[in-house]
């Protein structure tokens, strides 16, 4: 059984990441955890009345989530999910961090309006796929609720810690049926012959027995030439493998993945891989 998080703020927008996680994994056992993180730090007046207002603050947000619960087991139609809630005292991203330590979740799911407060440090969904050690999956507000055909996954040809971290993308292709394709981005005066073929090879030969195509384009930038691709072409999801990088990485937000994570226009696969890769300072990083 899928172990799958479900951070909500009873937003549009979580709302919206739930439905589509639903119907995704319709078909597929999984145990969902609704989580919800709320503010514990009441400012001004005495100790007695601090503590007052924690204990009403926890009680609200239980009944929130209680409530909400409800709603969302009525969203499974297919009655094969189990549901839990968790309540958190702290911020959405570090939540998710612990408990993603305690119970080594398949996937987390989180909804996007692309209205994160800080552009460098992004939304609570760029966090989550900077910070949290599993695969995280960004669904746009706007996203359309519909089956999934059309998978496409950004590819650059370096070598990858294990073919492994595939596993739940090509399961979740199987069960859909979908089509693949490897996208990738060809840089100022590359041909797509200068692509490493092992590598070509090798990836063509992990997703054997899948509906798989090649595309190439060439683009000022990773993050431009993948834009291009999903503006022009039916995209149902867009998978990344996410990388674990510098900290000038991190700082100068130059993580396409993170990028897309902070304002998606089509859902988002982030694939962990946790492998590190040393970046230095003047490198440009692709995914």
């Amino acid at each position: 059984m899928k172990r799958v998080l479900l951070p909500t703020d009873f937003s549009r927008a979580s709302e919206k990441a739930i439905q589509y996680a639903i119907q995704l994994f319709g078909d597929t056992p999984c145990e969902f955890t609704l989580m919800h993180a709320y503010d514990t730090f009441p400012t001004g007046g005495s100790p007695e009345i601090a503590y007052s207002m924690i204990e009403e603050l926890f009680n609200r947000a239980k009944k929130e989530i209680v409530e909400h619960m409800e709603e969302v087991k009525l969203w499974d139609t297919r009655k094969i999910h189990t549901f839990k809630t968790e309540l958190m005292p702290t911020s959405p991203g570090s939540a998710v961090q612990v408990l993603n330590q305690k119970r080594q979740y398949d996937f987390v799911v989180v909804g996007a309006t692309g209205k994160g407060n800080d552009i460098l440090f992004g939304s609570t969904a760029t966090d989550v796929v900077r910070n949290v050690m599993t695969n995280s999956l960004v669904v746009p507000v706007k996203t359309r609720m519909t089956p999934l055909r059309n998978v496409v996954l950004a590819v650059d040809y370096k070598p990858v810690h294990s073919f492994n971290e595939f596993d739940e993308l090509k399961e979740m292709l199987l069960q859909n049926n979908a089509t693949l394709t490897l996208l990738t981005v060809l840089k100022e005066n590359q041909l797509p012959t200068d692509i490493d073929g092992q590598m070509k090879f090798e990836y063509h030969d992990y997703f054997k027995g899948l509906n798989i195509m090649d595309y190439q384009l060439a683009g000022e930038s990773a993050e431009e030439g993948i834009i291009e691709y999903v503006s022009t072409h039916e995209t149902d999801l867009l998978v990344m493998l996410t990388r674990r990088h510098s900290f000038f990485d991190v700082l100068f937000n130059r993580s396409v993945t993170r990028r897309f994570a902070y304002n998606p226009t089509v859902p988002l696969l982030s694939i962990y891989d946790d492998a590190e890769v040393e970046v230095s300072a003047n490198e440009i990083v692709t995914f």
